[in-house]
């Protein structure tokens, strides 16, 4: 017995007819070919574009989309939602169960997404004879899940190009810090190759008056002492000077060496010594160019680092000196040459300062002498290459400060390197 609308009226109140068109939800019932049974008012305007709720009865969504596409005949896909909802009635009729579904389609020419909930109803005999629906708009929500997914999706091309631009970066880092230590290691041999040649010009000075000593103990002495000129007792005294300065210069060497040694070890020492150490080597250089030193200590410090490394720097600051003072009284501005050493403490921190009288540096290159490579009038007396290496110790390796200001009569260097507590 074919189902007829008069039943499922008989099966309404009046309560429930009132609920169901009102509601926000689009509700229907379709028998098993598609065609509406009933339809209240939310599916009639949201969907099919129904005149009133009467309209679909006896239709099917088929008739409704071609109806629109026939009106709209500029864009055939103005409406393209019958289709669909039928494909999706008949899964709900053969597996014999209420499903969700989400469909979508174009209405009024724009994207339709509806969260539809579809199940089959029966007759007296348990027999299935159409389905019942319930449809949700859900576009706005379906746009933000598009466009969130869809920003999902940049995020992980972007997260895949940000991993590959990590690599690359990676890469790139690790080979201009390779790069960087190359160059820096390239520095440091060619400071190292100036200061040997300076080494070389200081060695000359400590010799020359040894030498001179020696040539003078030494001159006609085997002549001397064989003609009886000279008796055994003058013969030992002109030796034991041989002896003596001799021995100063092995000193020299010594010092030199030691100097030079590449131990890099991290130990606690003292700066005062080590600066004592350079003024040594340079002592008589300074000497012949007129040049007096002063170092004045205020308090007991120790340092951390590698001594070597240190000496180095305290030689770089103390042979620009020399070479400013040089200039200067070549150019008849002094007579007498001054350098002033001081060791102080403040905050926790040990300050060296280097005082000279040598003119100070020009205003105009005083903030790039520490640049590597630095060449200018006032880098050929020395300050350059020098500086940077001075610099790159003292900053990066013992992690102090080293800058420089101009003062009345020449130039100051000041190093603050940490303090610690006693030698370990």
């Amino acid at each position: 017995m074919p189902f007829e609308i008069k039943d499922l009226k008989e099966h309404n109140s009046e309560l429930l007819k009132l609920l169901t068109q009102h509601l926000p939800d689009m509700l229907w019932v379709k028998d098993l070919n598609g065609i509406y049974l009933y339809a209240n008012q939310s599916i009639c305007d949201g969907l099919l574009m129904a005149k009133d709720t009467d309209e679909p009865i006896g239709k099917n969504d088929v008739f409704f989309a071609l109806r629109e596409r026939e009106a709209h005949k500029e864009s055939p896909d103005w409406h393209t939602f019958g289709e669909l909802c039928f494909n999706s009635d008949q899964v709900v009729i053969d597996n014999n169960k209420a499903m969700k579904f989400e469909e979508y389609g174009n209405v009024k020419g724009e994207l339709l997404y509806l969260e539809v909930y579809k199940a089959p109803f029966y007759d007296k005999d348990e027999n299935i004879i159409g389905t019942v629906g319930a449809g949700r708009d859900i576009t706005k929500l379906k746009k933000i899940q598009l466009d969130l997914e869809e920003s999902l999706k940049i995020l992980d091309q972007q997260r895949e190009q940000l991993k590959s631009f990590n690599v690359n970066l990676e890469k790139r880092v690790k080979e201009e810090i390779e790069k960087q230590q190359n160059q820096e290691r390239l520095m440091i041999h060619q400071s190292r190759q100036a200061a040997m040649g300076e080494m070389v010009e200081s060695i000359a000075h400590q010799w020359r008056q040894p030498l001179n000593i020696i040539g003078l103990a030494t001159a006609n002495l085997e002549t001397q002492y064989t003609l009886g000129l000279m008796s055994e007792q003058e013969f030992h005294e002109k030796m034991e000077i041989v002896s003596l300065n001799i021995n100063y210069m092995s000193e020299t060497i010594d010092d030199f060496r030691n100097f030079l040694n590449p131990e890099r070890e991290m130990i606690s020492f003292s700066p005062q010594k080590s600066i004592e150490d350079v003024l040594t080597i340079l002592n008589a250089q300074l000497k012949s160019n007129k040049i007096i030193h002063t170092l004045t200590v205020n308090c007991d410090i120790f340092f951390y680092g590698v001594e070597n490394e240190f000496k180095q720097v305290m030689f770089i600051l103390l042979n620009n000196a020399v070479d400013a003072i040089k200039i200067n009284i070549e150019e008849k501005n002094i007579e007498q040459g001054n350098i002033t050493i001081t060791l102080s403490c403040k905050n926790n921190q040990g300050i060296i300062e280097v005082y000279d009288n040598g003119n100070g540096i020009d205003a105009d290159i005083i903030d790039s002498i520490f640049d590597p490579y630095f060449t200018t009038k006032y880098h050929s007396h020395g300050v350059g290459i020098g500086l940077y290496i001075a610099k790159n110790i003292i900053e990066t390796r013992m992690k102090g400060a080293l800058s420089v200001q101009n003062i009345k009569s020449g130039s100051c260097f000041t190093i603050s390197l940490p303090l610690i507590s006693d030698r370990f």
